[in-house]
């Protein structure tokens, strides 16, 4: 990429208004999460574990409903990236992306993908990109359809669930939970 089609998409980054993500994407649930450590996706269902330094909990993501939570044990962060289930995932281990690192995917099957860009350290902006779309793909005469979900400044996990049909926002404190049909 040019320095000058650089330096023009971090214009437009940095112009563009955060906003929701557009249909098909609706906000499932948006939850104050307290010393959020991690976040894991479910391989086989829309769930998604979550730990804390408070414990853990799991969240349907179709109904954004919490539907297990554990008190009784001090969670820290685990250095292998993952977390053992409770409630509905009990035994099965999750990979976790948070405060140590890990990814969730970063993209569906049928074309979502979503970036982190720091254009100034610590602003993390959180940006969804359209099926047959390029966040770099003006330079290349092709469409560029992005959104500005969020900017934070402490975000530890930004991404799809193993079907591409929820997007995730982990930061410090907060939770959000977005979700399309098939």
């Amino acid at each position: 990429m040019t320095p000058s089609a650089l330096h023009t998409l971090r214009e437009t980054i940095r112009q563009l208004p955060v906003t929701a993500p557009p249909a098909p994407w609706v906000l499932v649930t948006q939850r104050a999460a307290g010393s959020l450590l991690e976040v894991g996706f479910d391989r086989d269902a829309e769930l998604l574990m979550v730990t804390s330094s408070a414990g853990r909990s799991v969240i349907d993501c179709v109904t954004g409903e919490k539907i297990a939570r554990d008190y009784t044990e001090e969670v820290e962060s685990d250095r292998y990236l993952e977390a053992e289930g409770i409630g509905p995932l009990a035994g099965k281990t999750i990979a976790m992306s948070g405060i140590n690192g890990g990814s969730l995917p970063l993209g569906s099957d049928d074309g979502w993908c979503v970036h982190n860009v720091t254009l100034a350290w610590p602003e993390q902006h959180l940006l969804l990109v359209e099926p047959g779309s390029w966040l770099h793909g003006a330079e290349h005469n092709r469409p560029a359809t992005f959104y500005k979900l969020a900017i934070e400044y402490d975000c530890r996990a930004f991404g799809f669930s193993y079907s591409g049909r929820t997007l995730v926002i982990a930061s410090s404190c907060d939770l959000l939970i977005y979700r399309r049909g098939v």
